[in-house]
């Protein structure tokens, strides 16, 4: 019998109610009443199907010549009398075992981007194998789901894979069924750790490309890119930016990332304006903005980000401009950013403390705590030159020692 609840109060109850039931049902097969036990099976399991199995499998009239006969198995070609109670098919678990394991666990229930990463593997396993019970599943349906999968990546095919066994889990964990016909299936660790791409940095001759392409644009796409390289952020922090997020810290013009929906704790910051957004006159802009600065970038909750559309449009960009190359991408803004920062001689600790990664060990995290020094970190920013991707400041820029000869 499953009582569906982990609450050991409801358990109970359902429990005792199920007994009594139970008990009526045996009281009257014993009587020979079989009609009146057959109805009360009916009546229990119309009610709220919570009765799977209460020892009375199936109920035959004596006259019949095989008595009465009790049964509990699960297997259909051993003979066996199939379990009674509503159909477990996957959508049930994800509902019902699942979500409440889940919540219970955390304390919360899943974001929204896993739950649809859940529900999207649901519906393509039952467009492949069909909207089997659970129990029915076997090895082999799991094994012609994993073959049939072709998707772009190890790791989206890894993802895919994966958040069916979670659910198979759940149900083993709640002894719904004995084992995961998914255990073992799939690409492994380091298959993926293998075939995930690395993002490469741009040279300088691609960046001149690439900025005499998005130079002549507007809004996102004109700022964002700037952005992203001069200060080595996120594509998605940016994406995102507010008008009041840009203010005076230590007669620093800053921009406050702690209210922004970031990757990482360390990347809630303080990042420095480069002296070059300054001249290009980002803070007019800002000022002309009436809250968001890119207001046509919508969020998409299906992704969870503001910048989808815009990763989608600069990436064309520079395909156009260097080539197809799923290695130099958007995200490679932010490399060549780390990059140009380490030849101008800028110390790791001081460009982790701008891009928001993690502290390298816990001098540098507890007792330089850099990511609160912001005239520093200025410093330490406009070493870099970038002046000769924009035309306005060749001229007006003197040459410094940190450039980016060494990209």
């Amino acid at each position: 019998m499953t009582l569906r609840t982990t609450d050991p109060t409801a358990a109970r109850g359902r429990a005792l109610k199920a007994a009594a039931n139970a008990f009526e049902i045996v009281r009257a097969v014993r009587a020979g009443d079989v009609e009146s036990a057959a109805a009360l099976l009916a009546q229990r399991r119309s009610r709220d199907g919570s009765l799977h199995n209460c020892g009375v499998e199936q109920i035959q009239h004596p006259s019949n010549g095989q008595g009465t006969s009790t049964g509990t198995g699960t297997g259909h070609a051993s003979g066996k009398k199939r379990r009674s109670g509503p159909q477990q098919t996957l959508s049930w678990v994800y509902e019902n075992v699942y979500l409440p394991r889940r919540t219970e666990r955390k304390g919360a229930p899943p974001r929204r981007r896993s739950r649809l990463d859940l529900e999207a593997g649901i519906d393509r396993f039952v467009a492949l194998v069909g909207d089997k019970d659970i129990r029915d599943v076997s090895r082999r349906d799991a094994e012609q789901f994993v073959g049939s999968l072709n998707l772009p990546s190890v790791g989206t095919t890894k993802k895919a894979i994966g958040v069916l066994s979670t659910l198979f889990n759940c149900a083993v964990e709640r002894e719904l069924i004995g084992k995961n016909p998914f255990r073992g299936l799939g690409p492994d660790r380091y298959t993926v750790v293998a075939a995930r791409r690395s993002y490469r940095r741009f040279d300088a001759d691609q960046l001149s490309r690439i900025f005499c392409r998005t130079e002549m644009k507007s809004g996102s796409m004109l700022w964002v890119p700037r952005l992203l390289l001069l200060t080595g952020a996120r594509l998605e922090e940016m994406a995102q930016l507010r008008a009041a997020w840009f203010t005076v810290r230590d007669r620093v013009h800053v921009i406050d990332l702690h209210a922004a929906r970031v990757k990482t704790p360390h990347s809630r910051r303080y990042v420095p304006l480069h002296r070059h957004l300054l001249e290009l006159g980002l803070l007019d802009y800002v000022a002309s903005a009436n809250d968001r600065l890119f207001p046509k970038l919508q969020y998409r909750r299906t992704a969870e980000r503001w910048g989808a559309s815009l990763s989608t449009r600069l990436n064309r960009e520079i395909d156009e401009a260097v080539g197809r190359d799923r290695t130099l991408t958007v995200h490679s803004l932010r490399k060549t950013f780390e990059h140009a920062a380490y030849v101008a001689g800028v110390p790791k600790p001081t460009f982790n403390a701008i891009t928001g990664h993690k502290a390298g060990d816990i001098s540098e995290e507890h007792y330089l705590q850099l990511q609160d020094d912001v005239g520093l970190l200025k410093r330490q920013l406009d070493t870099l030159d970038f002046s000769f991707l924009f035309p306005a400041l060749r001229q007006a820029t003197p040459p410094t020692s940190g450039g980016v000869t060494g990209l």
